[in-house]
C-alpha cells in the first residue's frame, strides 16, 4: 500500500530534482564510507503531503530493528545513529526533500540503499559528505 502512496513521488538527481516517470528503480550516489557528516537525499517531493513521505522512510526504518537508530542529533563517526530532516529545496518551488544525518558515511550510504530496496520509485537518492547540499533550506525534525 506504501509503495503505492509513493508513485509519482519526485525523484533525485545529484542536486536537483527531476519528475519520476515511474520508470525502473534508479541507484545511490554514495559517499565514502568513512565520512563522518554524512547526508542522505532519501526522498522529494512537489506535492506537499509530507506524512505520507515520512511515513514510508519510518517504515523502512522500523522495518530493519537494530539496523538504524532514530535520534534527534546524529554524532559525528557514530554509526547507525540517523538524525532526520525536512528540507524545502532552492530552485525548486513547492519541493521538499526528506534528509537522513549520519555520523558514518557508510550508514547514510546503507539507509539510501535500502530506502531505494523498500520503495525502488523514489529515483536515485544521494548522499553527500561534509557540508548540508547547498539546495537544502529550512530544515525541520521529522515527526518520529
Amino acid at each position: 500500500m506504501m509503495k503505492k502512496m509513493l508513485l509519482g513521488a519526485a525523484a533525485l538527481a545529484t542536486f536537483g530534482l527531476a519528475v519520476d516517470n515511474g520508470s525502473a528503480a534508479g541507484s545511490v550516489s554514495k559517499t565514502a564510507g568513512n565520512c563522518m557528516n554524512a547526508h542522505a537525499i532519501l526522498m522529494a517531493s512537489m506535492d506537499g503531503n509530507h506524512d505520507r513521505y515520512w511515513q514510508a522512510i519510518e517504515s523502512a526504518v522500523k522495518s530493519q530493528p537494530g539496523r538504524f537508530f532514530p535520534v534527534s542529533d546524529y554524532e559525528p563517526g557514530v554509526a547507525q545513529k540517523v538524525s532526520f530532516r525536512q528540507y524545502d529545496t532552492r530552485f525548486q518551488e513547492g519541493g521538499t526533500a526528506y534528509v537522513g544525518h549520519c555520523g558514518s558515511g557508510a550508514t547514510c550510504n546503507d539507509l539510501a540503499d535500502y530506502i531505494l530496496k523498500a520503495y525502488p520509485e523514489v529515483g536515485s537518492p544521494s548522499v553527500h559528505c561534509g557540508e548540508i547540499p547547498h539546495i537544502l533550506e529550512n530544515p525541520t525534525s521529522a515527526p518520529f
